[in-house]
Order: structure tokens, then sequence, then C-alpha cells
């Protein structure tokens, strides 16, 4: 039944500071998620704060064992307070030795490189940096240009590799380089990591570039990410980018949950989170350092099914998925027993499945549900923008699509409930291909993370006589307290929402058919 429904349409040598040995099958890694403090002090004492409480995490015991650190954006410095990062291989030397450097260097970089130093930790730190300008570079009228950017310290503490952000958001006293920069590093522990900043997972370049042209498996982001319900909040993206890259990540995220800013993990690709932190049940950030094994790649992670935690998560301000209303939706009516839907919109169409049992008397008091379908433009700030393919369920405040994304208040400490109970959930869409794009689950519970490898399966074929990619996701365990649980492509750079606007359904159906023709489900377990 299902296919006729769906075809319708990182010698032995032993580190101080370090476990890993040439033997190892894995390295260490630690993300810090960051509460920064951002009034009631003058920038001078907001930096010496910041500071001690780097140099403290980085000297914890947690951090004992740890080959890398990662700080995340905008959590240092600010642009009252600029530094200087020397090039990559322009001092070659740590800058914790006094001795000819730049004197344009704050002490507050030298005394990190001290740590990394002192520790023997491959540090990553963000930072805003102060460049003079040469003749010929892009320059603003004052002299010099200030970057956000990724400094990347070696054990030694010597600086050996800087990226300036590309993909600018909302930073308007903060400059882009004359290109984009590929930025990677190669350390002692075998591994080749690629890193990047905040809103630059939205695109192609560079983070794309670092995977896909760089043959890059180890991807560093530094963030601040302000969450969005419901496909872009933060643990949630990161580990659908993850899996849709296949990559492991570590992501450093800034902590600040009155704002909407929380999210950090380590993640092994298609294994899933390795260790997660979303602050929402609280309203201030923690400074806390989250440390796990991660497996060299291809090498698969260790079983690890990392617990989501109990207290409800209403605390965090989330921003809202824009233009709801250029969805096809249907909303799920409560009932026990199976039920099957097709959507489509433009040129992607879409199957649900589901069987679903009503748990909760007082529905009007619970999450209520809809399937969805979206091909358009997504616009992001200062102009830029990207094609958005997905398919999903996700829920909403009450029946109403203009509440779809919006959390339910707490009700004396407990957290809302679901009024469906799903002991089958699975999507199955039919995408079409492009040179520059990103397939990837796009899951969420009511504890703001994501499902887990074990929850779930993602299947995905490239028919090969066809520019069709036929995805399918399925739950595989019961599930009450979902929020989303989706199929989400972003089609970077495209120019026009969907080339097929006004495709029929005779097309629609014509093009189903070719498919079935090219492509199947054969071999792949279903």
């Amino acid at each position: 039944m299902w296919r006729s429904l769906f075809w319708s349409f990182c010698g032995l040598i032993v580190l101080f500071g370090s476990t890993w040995t040439a033997t190892s099958t894995y390295y260490t890694a630690g993300v810090v998620e960051f509460r920064l403090r951002v009034s009631g002090a003058s920038s001078a004492q907001l930096l010496d704060e910041h500071l001690e409480a780097y140099l403290a995490l980085i000297r914890s015991p947690e951090a004992n064992e740890t080959d890398i650190i990662v700080f995340p954006e905008g959590t240092l410095n600010s642009v009252l307070q600029l530094t200087a990062v020397p090039a990559p291989g322009s001092f070659n030397n740590s800058l914790c030795n006094g001795a000819q450097i730049d004197e344009q260097v704050a002490p507050f970089l030298r005394q990190l490189a001290c740590a990394a130093q002192e520790t023997s930790t491959y540090l990553v730190i963000n930072v805003k940096e102060r460049e003079a300008c040469e003749t010929g570079d892009p320059c603003s009228s004052n002299g010099y240009n200030v970057f956000n950017t990724n400094v990347v310290f070696d054990r030694n503490g010597t600086v050996i590799s800087r990226y300036r952000k590309w993909n600018l958001y909302l930073e308007p006293m903060t400059n882009q380089t004359a290109a984009p920069e590929l930025a990677t590093f190669q350390t002692d522990f075998g591994v080749t990591f690629g890193h990047i900043i905040c809103f630059d997972m939205l695109f192609y370049t560079p983070a794309q570039d670092l995977i896909e042209k760089l043959d890059v498996r180890d991807v560093i982001v530094t963030k601040m990410f302000n969450s969005e319900l419901p496909f872009l909040t933060a643990s949630q993206l990161q580990q659908g980018w993850a899996w849709g890259n296949n990559v492991n990540l570590l992501a450093a995220g800034a902590s600040y949950p009155q704002a909407g800013i929380s999210g950090s993990g380590i993640y092994a690709g298609q294994q899933g989170a390795l260790v997660r932190r979303m602050v929402g049940d609280s309203d201030e950030g923690v400074r806390e350092l989250l440390v796990a094994r991660v497996p060299f790649w291809p090498t698969p992670a260790e079983a690890v099914d990392v617990p989501r935690p109990l207290p409800a998560q209403r605390r965090l301000l989330l921003l809202q998925q824009p233009r709801l209303e250029d969805f096809n939706t249907q909303l799920l009516e409560p009932h026990n027993g199976s039920s099957s839907y097709r959507l489509c919109q433009q040129d992607l169409c879409c199957e649900f499945q589901l069987n679903t049992t009503i748990v909760a008397n007082n529905i009007e008091s619970s999450y209520h549900y809809r399937l969805g379908v979206f091909v358009g433009q997504r616009t992001y700030e200062e102009a830029r923008y990207s094609v958005v393919r997905l398919c999903g369920l996700f829920a909403c405040h009450n029946a109403s699509l203009e509440s779809c994304g919006q959390l339910h208040d707490e009700v004396e400490g407990e957290a809302p409930s679901t009024y469906l109970q799903f002991s089958e959930l699975s999507i199955r869409g039919e995408f079409v291909q492009r040179e520059r794009r990103l397939l990837m689950p796009s899951t969420l519970s009511s504890s703001l993370y994501a499902l887990q490898a074990s929850e779930m399966d993602w299947q995905l074929e490239e028919c090969k006589d066809s520019a069709k990619t036929l995805v399918e996701m399925r739950l595989l365990q019961l599930q009450s307290e979902l929020l989303t649980f989706g199929i989400y492509g972003n089609y970077f750079d495209e120019r026009s929402a969907a080339k097929s606007q006004n495709l029929s359904v005779a097309m629609l159906l014509l093009s189903g058919l070719m498919l079935w023709s090219s492509c199947s489900w054969l071999g792949l377990g279903f």
C-alpha cells in the first residue's frame, strides 16, 4: 500500500594531559556552553570576568583528559577590547613567549596561549579581532577592520589556524574578508579539523566547501545562536547538520536563554549526539564543559543514547518560523489507529503514515499537530537567503496554523502534555537533485533535543534515471513528546523557489510513474 500511495506522486605516543595514543580509536573533546555577562561592569571588567572563567574551565578536573577544547562565539572580548591575531605561520612560537610578539596582540590572548601550553591542550577561541588595513584591501574609514575570528592554539600555545567569519548576522561593526576563507588545521592525534562560526552552518560557503571540496570529516563551530521553532533550534540543527553530512561536529554555544541563546554538543554523524546541552529550564545560562570521546571517522561511535533531561524547557525565548501561511498543511485530527496523508507543493510531494493513540482528555490544553510541506525562499537578515524544501510533522499551541512553533507555558512546573502518542510515524519525500544542497533530519522532543539514532531511521537513495532523491525517515520507538519530526532540505543559493510553480496534478502523477520505473525502496528494508 505504501508504494502505491507514495509513488503516485579523529608506535605508542603518550601525551601529557591526554589519554590519546597512536592505537586509540577516539580523541577526547570538550565544548563549552558559556554564560556571558552583558551589563553591570565596564568592558574591561567584563573581559576580565570572562577570561577568568575561561581559564577556570581549561584547568578544571573535567578538562584533564581533553585533547581539544572549543569555546563559543562572542563570549570573551567586545569591539571595545579588540586584539590582533597573528596569521598562522607568521609567528611560529607560542604566544605565551613575550618576546617579538606584536604589541597589538592583547594580554588576554597571550594568557590563553599560556593556558594551552600549561595544559597541553588544543584550544579554539572566538575573538573580536582588529587588523590594520593594507594597501588594496577593503577597509573601514578608520583605517582598520574588525573581524569575528576563530583562533586555534596548539598544545604549545602557537597559533596554527585562524578563520574570519564570512556569513555575518546582524554584525554592523564587523567586516567581511575580501573572499571567504577555508580554515583547517592538523593535530598530533591524527585528525584534520575545519572550523566555522555560527551562521555559516546555514550556507554552502564555507561550511559545505570544507566537507565536499576538502573532505574534512571533523568540523568545529563556535556559536551564539537564536533558536527558532519548529525546525531550527540550536541542538536540533547541530545534530541534523552532523547527520546529513555524516561528520563529527564539535559545537560550542553561548548560554543566554533570556535572549533565546543556548545550545552546545558533540555529535558523531549518523550515530547521533555524544553529549549536548540546551538551557531552557532556567533564566540563567551556564558555564559548563561538555566532554566526550569522539570516534575517529568513520569508526562508529560506541552505543550511546544520551538521555534527554526531564525539566520543562519553557524559559528559552524562541523565535518562530516565518511564512507558516505559505506551507501546505493538514491539521491532524485526534484519533486512535492508522492514517495516511499525501501533501504536495510545487516540485515536492511527501507521504505520511501514522498510527496514533489519544492519551489526553483535555485536547485544548495539549499540543496539536500539523503535517506540512513547504517549498520556498527562506530569507534571513541582511538579505541572505536559501531555498528550503521540507516536509514534516510539527506541534502547535492550538489548532490554528499561526500557533505552530509556539510552546505551551509551564503549569506548576510540569511540562504540557501532548494529546497524541505515536507508535508509528513515517515520512517519505521525493526531493529534486541539486549540486549545492543538504538534506537532513529535523527532529525535536519537548525537552528541545533531537531524537537519537536508536529512536529513528533515515534512508536516502539517489535515482539514477531521474532528477529526484528519495528520502524516508521513520520512528523506531514509541513517542509521546514530539515537537518536530521532518525532512529538511537546504538548497543553497538556488535563485528560484521552484522552477515548476505551475505543475499540474497530471505532471506530478507522471513524475511519480517515471520515478517508480527508475528508483525503488528495494534493498532499503521497506
